[in-house]
């Protein structure tokens, strides 16, 4: 091979370039682009798209128009640093750590400038005239929450070393901080805009059999999609079957023939020609009889108008006017213009042939030409980003403030003393803005989608589950949150086509990591290597295409449209091309030079035969090597400069980065092209991509090479050693299980209030891990340990996925952790009597409801000093609250005791105590209590390769079985989880584990790696001399004896969980009740009963034990004593005192039974007799 050739090192030189960009935040990046491009693009953009806002006044019925007019218009928006206002009226800056601690909302005031015209129209016939014209500028209309790390983030602007050492060093971003909790908005899949779908229809819609979808929507402004669909009728007429079109404002489904009419193409023929563009096919054209006899109705434009505007609803005009006929038509005509497939713009000739273009389509696929769409595929589908869904929440909120701004200027107008005054020109000035224009709605509006994670304005249609709180136990579950995706779809749907792998999720999503259950399949992780789009704009593709293609606004015949390749621009169909193969070319070249983005996906579909070029926000992208001439384009050299970092990955995107060529018309050959390109689904599925460099050399034209096999896997699959040799629902569990292993989630763990945290105390890197894993973050902090682990059967205790552990390793700090757990409260002020509650130790004498708990720990503000020991049931936090009293002396005050309690089944040292003022001015205070978490029997543990097991023995270390050199095992588990499991990878990490140790490096187990089991094996025979295998003698801590058989043993990573049985222990004898039922309450925080179940009754049954089974239904739990009526079987009223009975219903007063139930049943039977129906019981 030739030196110029790349090897294995300079790919991965290559990958850590990539995942060190943009300051290591590459992972999370497509969120903070998506919040960046919301703060500059999409909050002016739905601002501005509002103008202008009219509101009309006076209407004058005789003339037909309001006397006066008012204009608003919001003219630019801006918006400050986030900043603290306190009670005492001072600002400060605001910093994320500081608003975690005193539960504040992250978030900067976001300020308009609006001018105001109001205009007077006289009532005779001359020009209306402005009144006045005045501008108001800097109006807050409410405070926009703020992403961390985004570059409204303070942090990113701030150069002080105090607010940096506040943060954890490895910290991303990318979470909002919403009342101190922080918050992930989770990514959200949908269906794709302005592409145009054909499937069968659903069983629902029996009336029609084929469908042709399109969700359209404009590539100016921000809008909601608006679908257009062409249906083809199940049942023939005469003339055959007939096409339907739904289309918005249009209340009924209208022949699809009559639109074209309206749009200007009024014989049949001409619409034929748009739909077919030649007279070959008699199939296509008999196909559509039906549809030409059902538009036979009307003939002209006006007429099929008409047609139209009668089934139509015609919105946003004010409510007295009268409108004509023809005003009628033209308003309608424009309403056409604007929300009839946005996306092709307002000329009704394009509408007419994309119209074609969706019949034709429809045609083809009901005749077998054309496959139908796959819904399911990743080419149809789009991931809506954090600031994609701030942007949608924000226009609906800001939608809402123009309502309720017009309504409140009508209420001036309407009932305000101007109307004396005549001086309509003040009726909006700045001392009355602020009612007008709320500041609390928007700000109110986000916090609370943030905060609840319902997406929409609360009567809408809301996405639920949107924004989550940040998964903060260990430091990967973060970042796999921020790069989780979620398919909005019924969980307990059984639908099983969404949730199966698609092919064309290759390399996009984590095919393993994915939770088990209901969500399976639904919910995503993306790949490490997937960046989401932004939108850009269309403006450069446009130009350079101008002399390129025959465009559709041109001047045409059908006869040129004919078998010639369509271009489309986002869904928009914008002409054709003769040569399409050089500008199919000549567009990737523009791509990888960087004068077109180079996130732009340029596809060339040579079945439909059209040029696909899309430019919009969340398409999935992947970087790939591009192959020129069946080489790769990337050399030596350019591994030279990256190394010694003369260039950087971007540089590889576009080499004309930092170079002094500038970019002229005629392409110069002298600029070269990048050798990497960032590739969506649509681009993939129509190229020739390499597995690898060894691939390239077939007799195949190749377009692209995978960088690297294991960039497919996401950022907990990566971290699992040799993953390609494991089954692969173990590497869903691990991927589940990662998350739950106990690390450093933060580095500043011990500045933070986290409701409940686990720190480990002893954390080490992996000795064998992969590539990726050594370039996450998460290496710096990583969660586990490499301990000795021997795999067999040793005194029987590590049966069934249970492990034996060494108890000497655990005294000399083997997995040990802390738990910290916050405790909150705060002074509130009382709604009912305004009085408000206060952090003091209470006083038995004149304090009512005090807790069954010891305030002794308690100082006399109510606070518990550091480093005191708090068992459960101690008062940590004293708080009283005034209680109501008609008395007007003050020092007969009763107050009420509201104090926090520890929890029950907890103890420990008090860590932290924090006290401050939260956003309103009131006091509040956390707690945080530390213990110490030593592992014992029944405690989770877990390798990395989903090999789960609790610990069912520890054994001192004399008892343990040792080698040759006396190496003892920390643990043991059994022989049985391997097999079946198929977790052979667990077996090559302890091989090469046992390598590594010996001959002192770090092993690479890099999935995808042709690394053999054999290779592994002479290392270790060669270099560390030890047994091929892994196995050796081993000999019985007990006895002294040597074990009958070798036994497997060397160094593997392991994980402690945080299911451990301290948290979960739970047992009682007596306890308390619940009121209703008098059975004992259920769940360990209640201090509830253990549950009897129905399976553990039938088992009783089964065994014949019925009276031990009445005994714990009843006798120990509610047992009751009831009388009843032995003449008509109800049960009677009894005064036990007196020994009176009587029975209501049969005045019987002597004949009664005393029966023995559980006071359940004898509620139901109660509760019967409410209803009118009378259980009759009757006895022996």
């Amino acid at each position: 091979m030739a030196s110029s050739t790349i090897n294995q090192n300079d790919i991965w030189a290559v990958i850590e370039k990539m995942m060190n960009q943009y300051k290591g935040k590459q992972l999370i990046r497509h969120h903070i682009d998506s919040f960046n491009d919301f703060m500059e693009n999409k909050i002016p953009c739905v601002i501005k798209q509002s103008n202008p806002i009219s509101i009309f006044h006076n209407y004058d019925e005789t003339l037909n128009k309001y006397k006066h007019e008012i204009v608003v218009n919001f003219i630019n928006s801006y918006n400050t640093n986030p900043t603290i206002s306190e009670n005492d009226g001072s600002t400060k800056p605001m910093y994320p750590h500081e608003a975690r601690l005193r539960n504040l909302t992250y978030s900067a005031p976001l300020y308009v400038d609006i001018e105001v015209k109001i205009i007077e129209n006289p009532m005779n016939n001359e020009e209306s005239k402005v009144l006045s014209e005045k501008k108001i500028e800097s109006i807050n209309i409410g405070k926009i929450p703020i992403m961390v790390g985004s570059k409204y983030c303070l942090l990113e602007k701030s150069k002080n070393t105090k607010t940096r050492n506040d943060e954890c060093k490895y910290d991303l971003g990318g979470y909002f901080i919403v009342s101190g909790n922080e918050k992930v908005i989770v990514s959200q899949e949908k269906i794709a805009e302005n592409i145009v779908f054909v499937y069968l229809s659903s069983k629902s819609q029996s009336k029609y059999s084929h469908i042709c979808e399109v969700k359209s929507c404009s590539d100016e402004g921000f809008h909601i999609s608006k679908n257009v669909s062409i249906k083809l009728t199940s049942k023939p007429t005469v003339h055959g079957r007939t096409l339907k079109i739904t289309m918005p404002h249009v209340k009924i489904d209208i022949p699809v023939f009559i639109l074209f009419k309206a749009l200007g193409v009024t014989k049949d023929k001409d619409i034929l020609m748009h739909v077919l563009h030649e007279f070959n096919d008699k199939e296509m054209i008999n196909a559509l009889k039906g549809s030409i006899e059902e538009a036979s109705i009307v003939s002209t434009q006006k007429e099929a108008l008409e047609f139209i505007l009668s089934n139509s609803m015609i919105l946003g005009q004010p409510k007295d006017l009268v409108l004509s006929h023809d005003e009628q038509l033209e308003i309608f005509s424009s309403m056409l213009k604007r929300d009839l497939l946005a996306h092709v713009g307002e000329s009704f000739k394009k509408k007419a042939l994309f119209l074609g273009y969706m019949i034709n389509k429809l045609l083809k696929c009901f005749f077998k030409k054309l496959n139908y769409d796959d819904r399911d595929s990743y080419c149809n589908k789009r991931v809506d980003t954090s600031g994609y869904l701030m942007a949608m929440l924000f226009r609906q909120y800001f939608n809402k403030l123009i309502k309720d701004m017009r309504n409140s200027i009508m209420k001036e107008l309407n009932n305000s003393p101007w109307e004396t005054s005549k001086n309509i020109e003040n009726i909006i000035n700045s001392t009355n803005l602020y009612k007008i224009l709320k500041s609390t709605t928007i700000e109110s509006g986000l916090k609370y989608g943030l905060a609840t994670g319902n997406w929409g304005i609360k009567t809408n249609n809301t996405k639920v589950g949107v924004a989550q709180v940040a998964s903060r136990l260990t430091y990967n579950s973060t970042l796999s949150h921020l790069r989780r995706v979620n398919t909005p779809t019924e969980k307990n749907g059984k639908l099983v086509p969404p949730r199966k792998l698609h092919n064309t999720q290759w390399g996009i999503i984590c095919p393993p990591e994915t939770p088990e259950g209901g969500a399976i399949g639904l919910v995503k992780n993306l790949a490490v290597s997937t960046f989401i789009s932004n939108q850009t704009s269309t403006l450069p593709i446009k130009n350079i295409l101008k002399d390129k293609i025959l465009s559709l606004d041109d001047d045409f015949t059908f006869e040129e449209i004919v078998n010639k390749t369509k271009v489309f621009i986002n869904g928009n169909w914008i002409g054709i091309s003769e040569n399409s193969l050089e500008l199919f070319n000549m567009l990737k070249r523009n791509k990888r030079l960087g004068v077109i983005n180079i996130y732009t996906s340029i596809s060339f579909n040579y079945t439909m035969n059209e040029i696909q070029i899309f430019t919009d926000s969340g398409r999935c992208t992947r970087p790939l090597f591009v192959v020129k001439n069946n080489n790769l384009t990337i050399t030596k050299e350019d591994i030279h400069k990256l190394n010694s970092n003369k260039i950087q990955w971007n540089n590889l995107l576009i080499k004309s980065l930092k170079e002094n060529e500038i970019y002229q018309e005629t392409l110069d050959t002298n600029c070269q092209e990048g050798c990497i390109e960032y590739v969506d689904s649509v681009e993939s599925f129509h190229s020739m991509i390499a597995m690898n460099m060894k691939e390239i050399k077939k007799n195949i034209e190749y377009n692209y090479c995978e960088i690297h096999p294991s960039l497919i896997l996401g950022v907990l699959s990566s971290c699992i050693p040799f993953s390609n040799h494991n089954q692969s629902p173990r590497n869903t569990y691990q991927s589940a299980m990662g998350k739950q292993a106990m690390g450093i989630y933060a580095t500043n763990f011990n500045k933070r209030m986290d409701t409940n945290a686990h720190i480990l105390h002893y954390n080490c890197k992996p000795i064998v891990n992969t590539k990726i894993g050594r370039l996450l973050p998460s290496n710096n902090i990583p969660n586990g340990m490499n301990i000795i682990v021997a795999i067999g059967s040793y005194t029987g205790y590590n049966q069934e996925d249970s492990v034996i552990i060494n108890k000497s390793a655990v005294d000399r700090g083997l997995f040990r952790s802390t738990f910290y757990r916050t405790y909150k409260d705060d002074e509130k002020k009382l709604q009912s009597s305004g009085e408000e509650e206060k952090f003091t130790k209470p006083d038995p004498n004149i304090t009512k409801g005090m807790k069954p708990g010891s305030y002794s720990k308690l100082n006399n503000n109510g606070m518990i000093e550091e480093n005191v020991f708090v068992n459960s049931n101690d008062i940590i936090i004293g708080k009283i609250i005034p209680m109501k009293s008609n008395s007007k002396d003050r020092t007969k005050q009763v107050f009420k005791d509201n104090s926090t309690m520890l929890r029950n089944n907890e103890s420990g040292f008090i860590d932290k105590v924090y006290i401050n003022c939260n956003a309103e001015g009131h006091r509040f205070c956390k707690v945080r209590i530390r213990s110490e978490r030593i592992p014992k029997i029944g405690d989770k543990f877990s390798s990395r390769h989903g090999q789960k097991g609790t610990v069912g023995m520890m054994y001192n270390e004399e008892d343990m079985p040792y080698t040759k050199d006396g190496v003892r095992p920390d643990i043991i588990i059994n022989p049985h989880a391997i097999p079946s499991r198929m977790t052979i990878a667990q077996l090559m990490e302890c091989l090469l584990g046992k390598v590594c140790v010996n001959v002192g490096g770090y092993g690479d187990a890099t999935p995808f790696s042709n690394v053999d089991i054999k290779d592994i094996g002479e290392s270790l025979e060669k270099h560390a001399k030890f047994q091929r295998y892994g196995n050796e003698v081993l000999y019985n801590g007990i006895t002294g004896k040597q074990l009958d058989v070798k036994i497997f043993i060397g160094p593997t990573y392991y994980q402690r969980l945080k299911h451990m049985v301290e948290d979960k222990v739970h047992s009682r004898s007596t306890g308390p009740k619940v009121l209703l039922t008098r059975q004992p309450p259920e769940g360990r925080s209640r201090d509830g009963g253990l549950r009897f179940g129905e399976m553990e009754r039938d088992c009783m049954i089964a065994h014949g034990t019925l009276q031990f089974l009445k005994e714990r239904m009843m006798d120990v739990s509610d047992n009751y004593r009831v009388y009843l009526c032995n003449d008509c079987g109800l049960i009677t009223q009894v005064n036990y005192t007196e020994n009176i009975s009587k029975c209501k219903k049969c005045k019987n007063y002597i004949n009664f039974s005393e029966v023995r139930m559980p006071y359940a049943c004898k509620l139901l039977i109660q509760e019967l007799e409410s209803m009118s129906i009378a259980p009759r019981l009757v006895t022996n």
